[in-house]
């Protein structure tokens, strides 16, 4: 059973002859007046016009439009779309040109053989009881039935065979020309790379959220409950507070999470927690209560564009997240200042043995790109026996900020300078450099 792709393509083999019609008719005529006696000089004059008409015609804006048209519909041909404002090459219509003379030769090919075989095939059924001089009738002609039933499926092969050939040189013939072609194979490799590299800053972004959110929600619920375990039967108020910390982490952690899976899933509903220097409170005290040293001097945040807010937090999380891990036996700073240029942020912390020899892991990775995508800059490593963090942000960020955005913190933080609410009880450096 032939499927609907193969008759498909073998309308548009016969289609060929029908588009051969009008030229056999100009032909026909000129024969019919060249047997009429009419002159040689006249007959010149008449048939080149004639010609120079019919060649025009393959050449004429839409020609190639038309047999385009119809190799998809037809021919199921894969050929790329001509950009609307596109002027077609003339080259490219001649080659068109050509493909209507290739179709007009395979649809008199085509129609040849199917005016033959029709009356060939009843010719030979009816032999043996008809005289078809010059074959053999009666019992003579007893293989005649037979190559008739045969013709018609040699036939209807033949034509699938040309329907077939068709939909293999379409292409060269319809398509763009070679400098076109390459142009839309590097346009597709083009669009194709864009869309891994959005995949991948995609992925990216989701890393540095999980990192930087969970990452430090599991720092400090691990570094509290490891302090509140040491004090369990002593200091019963630590411990109270230590459990309400891991409660608030968690639920924060929790937030976080459902945003990073939304996105994932491609929830437009999903929430999306606000995490900016207005937030900058709770995260200090939740590193004091961790156990963490903290003094801290923080300037006003209100004006800070919506995008830096929510990066800068981001990098004091980071800083912190790695001072309970790593740091050893001192106090940590943290500065954030406004300055002319924007706001710089500073953190310092007693260089423990993990970090002396770490390089720098996911988080500081994260941190950098975080600060080049808003134009900022930001070094980490060890000055004498600490180790520092700076951070530097312009006024505006390199990158557009949503105007739907949250503004940054507005309640405004007086400038400060405040010791450890809760006294340091683990100080010793644990793990790798996030």
């Amino acid at each position: 059973m032939l499927s609907a792709r193969t008759y498909r393509r073998v309308l548009h083999v016969l289609l060929g002859a029908v588009a051969l019609l009008p030229y056999l008719g100009a032909g026909w005529v000129l024969v019919l007046t060249a047997a009429g006696g009419t002159g040689t000089g006249a007959m010149i004059g008449l048939t080149v016009p004639v010609v120079l008409i019919a060649a025009g015609v393959t050449v004429l804006p839409g020609v190639r439009e038309l047999l385009v048209a119809a190799a998809r519909a037809l021919l199921d041909a894969d050929l790329p779309d001509e950009p609307p404002a596109a002027t077609v090459p003339f080259g490219t219509r001649v080659r068109a040109a050509g493909w209507l003379v290739v179709c007009a030769a395979f649809g008199a090919v085509a129609a040849t053989a199917v005016l033959l075989a029709v009356p060939m095939t009843v010719a030979l059924i009816a032999t043996p009881f008809e005289r078809y001089p010059p074959l053999p009738t009666g019992t003579a002609a007893w293989w005649a039935p037979p190559l008739a039933l045969l013709l018609v499926p040699v036939t209807l092969a033949l034509l699938v065979a040309a329907g077939a050939l068709q939909a293999r040189l379409v292409p060269w013939f319809l398509g763009p020309d070679p400098g076109r072609r390459r142009a839309a194979e590097l346009a597709e490799e083009l669009v194709a790379a864009r869309r891994r590299a959005d995949r991948q800053a995609e992925r990216t972004r989701l890393a540095r959220e999980l990192h930087d959110s969970v990452g430090h929600a599991l720092t400090v619920s691990t570094m509290q409950a490891g302090a509140a375990a040491e004090v369990l039967a002593t200091d019963p108020a630590f411990v109270r507070r230590a459990l309400e910390a891991i409660a608030e982490t968690g639920r924060g952690a929790l937030d976080d999470l459902d945003h990073v899976l939304g996105l994932l899933r491609e929830d437009d509903d999903a929430p999306e927690p606000v995490r900016d220097l207005g937030s900058l409170e709770s995260l200090l005290d939740s590193a004091r209560t961790a156990g963490l040293d903290l003094r801290s001097e923080v300037d006003s945040a209100a004006g800070v564009p919506a995008a830096v807010s929510r990066e800068v937090y981001r990098l004091v999380q980071e800083g912190l997240t790695n001072a309970l891990r790593h740091a050893g036996p001192g106090p940590v700073e943290l500065r954030l200042r406004r300055t002319g240029a924007g706001l710089d942020l500073w953190i310092a912390n007693a260089c423990g043995r993990a970090a002396r020899g770490a390089r720098g892991g996911r988080g500081l990775a994260g941190a950098r790109e975080r600060a080049a995508l808003l134009g900022g800059t930001l070094g980490a490593g060890p000055d004498g026996d600490r180790w520092v963090l700076h951070a530097g942000f312009p006024a505006e960020p390199a990158t557009p900020i949503d105007p739907a955005d949250p503004p940054g913190a507005r309640s405004g933080w007086a400038d400060r300078t405040t010791g450890p609410a809760a006294p340091a009880r683990r100080e010793d450096a644990r793990g790798e450099s996030g």
